[in-house]
């Protein structure tokens, strides 16, 4: 179906900086954070009703002003990336702003909301498109904010933050504190900037190769041929770990090879869907797979469909990879309110004919495997020095990205069904609706929760040829025998 051509109008672009100036300082970044400066930058768009004699300037007045007090406490992302002095890129703690943008759309916020908030191609404007991940040169805003207004009341909050200084806990606990100074409370939660945890005075030994990122066959009741990816130093390494992924680091050479890969099939008539699992739905989908999470069984499923939808020849390996947040899993364990990225990264791997060939129970019971695997403390430090070796032996941030992002079918699952997404009220009430605006990749699984049921739905965002997102939502709503 056509879509109505809107007109989005610039109103202004400002920077906001701290109520308050912050002492000037560089913020060391871990290899938990270097591993995002190549990735794009994370968007989310937020829809609210408001009150239709509210002024927009007057709305947009208070975001300002509520925002510049969230930067006293949040100034990471009020900074810029920097690699002068050693090289290594740190955050430039100096004040220099949140980009803020105002604009106004020939829309009534109802139209979006009879149609029940559908995915348009033009929510990709209701964000600042910016682009951190050409980290070599970037020197732009850490976050971007959009606000824009429809006609006759309402307004949208798109946002734009580079991976580096947040992962998906950090940016939604930012969100709900920004949410708490505009409706004039104070922060109940400041964030805890202790990354300096990870700088480990106890320099591993890079001369030698001595942590591999290599695949270990899985060998359960059942799982049989496939294998997970994980960190291994070399003295621990057995018979059952097989080959690297099966594009390796040395096949990119520089940072427009990576993008040249993550661009690879991105051709022709893409869109990004949005997709809606029902309380009802995700409890069959957890009887069908054996699960004890929503999260599971969710993912296998997609997984599995998203396989079929693509035609993936039955001889090709198929991956999933998820992240895990490791706060209460270090030690001694962080607080939930740790400012930064920590996450553990895993992936699994299997051929196609494997995933399609048995029922959701094995695509479940490999990723509960996965889990595990991104649960274990080992395997972040592993993770954390296979990064150190990785930049010592000269490899660009590019390639080690590349490295751990896998093969051509993998399905890389972001955001989590418990972020607060609807628990964010500036003075409005909660949002209308979520959406994730932009998606780059093919066949990835973004998931937000539902909104009217406490999070026991979830909504599913993708990207996908046109012909391949129509198999894929005919298919994702039948529930397997």
């Amino acid at each position: 179906m056509a879509e109505e051509q809107v007109q989005i109008k610039l109103v202004g672009v400002s920077a906001v900086v701290p109520a308050i100036p912050t002492e000037k300082h560089t913020l060391f970044l871990s290899n938990l954070d270097l591993i995002w400066i190549p990735i794009v930058n994370s968007h989310s768009v937020m829809f609210y009703k408001t009150n239709p004699d509210l002024d927009f300037t007057a709305v947009t007045d208070m975001l300002k002003r509520s925002l510049s007090l969230l930067l006293v406490d949040f100034y990471p992302v009020a900074g810029r990336l920097s690699t002068k002095g050693s090289g290594r890129p740190v955050v430039d703690c100096n004040d220099a702003g949140v980009e803020f943008v105002e604009a106004s759309i020939d829309m009534a916020f109802q139209d979006l909301q009879k149609d029940e908030f559908r995915h348009r191609s033009f929510f990709k404007e209701l964000v600042p498109l910016r682009d951190g991940s050409k980290h070599e040169n970037y020197d732009g805003p850490l976050f971007s904010v959009q606000v824009t207004g429809f006609n006759g009341g309402g307004i949208c909050i798109g946002s734009s933050i580079h991976h580096v200084v947040a992962d998906g806990s950090s940016f939604w606990h930012l969100m709900n504190c920004w949410a708490e100074c505009c409706r004039g409370s104070p922060i109940s939660q400041k964030p805890e900037h202790m990354r300096t945890v990870f700088q480990s005075e106890d320099k591993i030994n890079c001369a030698v190769p001595n942590i591999s990122f290599r695949a270990e066959e899985v060998v359960t009741d059942d799982i049989k041929e496939a294998q997970i990816f994980k960190f291994i130093r070399e003295d621990l390494q057995n018979k059952n770990v097989g080959t690297n992924v099966s594009i390796s680091a040395a096949d990119i050479k520089d940072e427009r090879s990576f993008h040249e890969f993550i661009l690879r099939d991105q051709i022709g008539d893409l869109e990004v869907g949005h997709l809606h699992l029902n309380e009802e739905m995700i409890g069959k989908l957890k009887e069908r797979a054996g699960a004890s999470s929503s999260f599971v069984a969710v993912s296998a499923h997609f997984w599995r469909c998203v396989t079929r939808a693509r035609e993936v020849p039955e001889n090709e390996p198929v991956g999933f990879g998820m992240s895990a947040n490791s706060r209460g899993r270090v030690k001694p364990p962080l607080p939930a309110t740790y400012f930064g990225n920590c996450v553990c990264m895993g992936f699994a791997q299997t051929k196609a004919k494997q995933l399609l060939g048995q029922d959701i129970h094995f695509a479940a019971a490999l990723i509960q495997e996965l889990i595990k695997c991104c649960a274990s403390e080992e395997q972040l430090n592993n993770f954390i020095d296979w990064v150190d070796c990785r930049l010592a032996s000269g490899s660009p941030l590019p390639s080690l990205a590349l490295e751990i992002l896998g093969g051509r079918y993998f399905v890389v699952a972001g955001n989590s069904p418990k972020f607060p997404v609807y628990e964010i009220d500036f003075g409005w009430g909660k949002p209308m609706n979520a959406q994730i605006p932009t998606l780059s990749g093919l066949g990835g699984m973004m998931l937000f929760p539902g909104r009217d049921d406490g999070g026991k739905s979830m909504d599913i965002y993708t990207r996908l040829p046109r012909h391949q997102m129509e198999t894929l939502k005919h298919i994702l709503m039948i529930i397997p025998d």
